[in-house]
C-alpha cells in the first residue's frame, strides 16, 4: 500500500525526483562558452585581441568551476536531507 519509491513501469521518475547533476557537462560547457564568446565580443575591439581572448577563456573557466561547486553542493545538500 501506499506510494513506490521505484521507478514508474512506464519509465518515468517519481514526482519531485531530480538528476543528481542538474547541470550535467555539456550545460556547463555551453554557459562557460557561451560567457566566453560574449566577453570576447564585448571587450576585444576596445582593449585588443589578445588580451580580450585570454581573459574571456579564464572567465569561461571560472564559470564552469562555479557552476560545478554548485552541482556538488547541491548533491552533497541532497545526500544530507536524506538521512
Amino acid at each position: 500500500m501506499g506510494i513506490e519509491d521505484d521507478d514508474k513501469p512506464d519509465g518515468r521518475r517519481p514526482w519531485g525526483d531530480r538528476p543528481e547533476d542538474y547541470l550535467g557537462v555539456g550545460s556547463r560547457t555551453i554557459m562557460g562558452v557561451v560567457f566566453a564568446a560574449l566577453y570576447i565580443a564585448t571587450f576585444g575591439p576596445r582593449t585588443g585581441w589578445l588580451p580580450a581572448v585570454v581573459s574571456g577563456i579564464l572567465g569561461g573557466a571560472v564559470i564552469w568551476l562555479l557552476l560545478k561547486e554548485i552541482d556538488a553542493r547541491v548533491k552533497r545538500r541532497r545526500r544530507r536531507n536524506r538521512r
